[in-house]
């Protein structure tokens, strides 16, 4: 007979599971889909490399959706049978623990990007549209987090290019806190998250470009509030004492191992296509797989909930937001005292990386002992 401390201590198992594939997710972005992006090239010394390279860089074209995917389901797990709370002691909170970080890495990309415009006349890392990216236009709208989905699509008044990321979840945080708090029944609350998830797939198909309606934010609201519904749909499972429930709950994670490998065979298949619409869906509907997958599975919860993957995943934040300026104050050392490092070279990616992780170690110890103590007032 099953206790409830061992049901506990499997769904944290999962939950540890969610934050290994957070972690594993962030570096591929940081160190595979960015690197590539910002230096036009990878360390590949043989066609079999360079293929996964280029799959890995591909499918991390989406990859940021699997975070919209996580925080919709936690956010359903936490407030699971429990009314939600003011909307200041909601919202608050999560201001104070991203904001820091977000503000504080805008000001210096922003900084550094416009000393390096007045010293090497062009943006040192990421010249494409920095003047819309690099203005204090830009720098406002960034204090304020309001990068991305008001004004603009994408990353394009995003002086911390990953920051736009912070900008959509919020809105999926406050449009659910809106339901929560106004719907009472839990099917009315159900039938808002599928509208949501419609409005989500209709963004991204039509380009509607307007506020809280672009492409980008229909990407948060097809993953935040996939990831609720998921949970919503699933979670009475966990209550269930039934030994064919563990069956059920195997089985299903079989099924979405095959389409995760469907929708990837598709996507890499037409990723010669150019990106469109269906590329983000496909990506998106992958992504949702590999969540489910981390759920359910028992194989993969234990893969992605292997220590090193967890502490990555502990600190996805800092790697999202501190990557590209740890890579602009390497490329303003580098052009600075004219290196002339060769980014395609094995050891350069890999002392890269290695600096990457001491800056994020560096940067998360102090937002959790000094930034985050300071602001609570303890």
């Amino acid at each position: 007979m099953k206790n409830r401390g061992e049901g506990k201590d499997k769904m944290n198992n999962k939950l540890g599971g969610i934050t290994g594939l957070r972690g594993i997710t962030a570096c591929a972005i940081a160190y595979v889909f960015h690197y590539l992006i910002l230096f036009k090239v990878m360390p590949v010394d043989n066609p079999a490399v360079e293929r996964i390279i280029a799959a890995i860089a591909y499918m991390t074209l989406s990859a940021s959706d699997v975070f919209f995917v996580m925080s919709g389901f936690l956010m359903a797990k936490k407030y699971s049978g429990r009314v939600i709370e003011h909307f200041d002691d909601y919202i608050v909170p999560k201001i104070k623990k991203i904001f820091p970080l977000m503000i504080s890495t805008a000001i210096f990309v922003f900084a550094l990007e416009n000393i390096g415009l007045k010293l090497f006349g062009d943006y040192p890392l990421h010249a494409d549209g920095g003047d819309v990216r690099y203005s204090l236009t830009a720098l406002i709208l960034n204090l304020l987090g309001l990068q991305t989905g008001f004004i603009a699509d994408g990353d394009t008044y995003a002086v911390n290019g990953p920051s736009w990321f912070v900008s959509v979840i919020f809105i999926c945080q406050i449009l659910f806190y809106v339901v929560e708090r106004c719907i009472k029944k839990q099917k009315y609350q159900n039938c808002i998250f599928v509208v949501m998830f419609v409005i989500g797939l209709v963004c991204i198909i039509v380009p509607i470009e307007f506020p809280l309606m672009y492409s980008c934010v229909g990407r948060g609201y097809v993953g935040y509030f996939s990831g609720v519904l998921m949970w919503r749909v699933t979670s009475r499972i966990y209550d269930m004492k039934q030994d064919y429930y563990i069956f059920f709950k195997e089985g299903s994670a079989i099924i979405a191992y095959l389409l995760a490998a469907l929708f990837a065979y598709i996507s890499l298949k037409n990723k010669n296509s150019g990106v469109t619409s269906e590329t983000y869906i496909i990506l998106l509907a992958f992504w949702i797989c590999m969540t489910f997958i981390v759920v359910y599975g028992s194989i993969s919860s234990r893969f992605f909930g292997f220590k090193p993957f967890v502490w990555l995943g502990e600190r996805a934040m800092v790697i999202f937001l501190c990557n590209i300026p740890t890579d602009l104050l390497l490329v303003f050392i580098d052009k600075y005292f004219e290196l002339n490092k060769n980014y395609g070279a094995t050891d350069v990616w890999l002392v890269h990386i290695i600096i990457s992780l001491v800056v994020v170690s560096v940067v998360y110890m102090l937002d959790m002992r000094v930034v985050q103590p300071l602001i609570k007032g303890k």
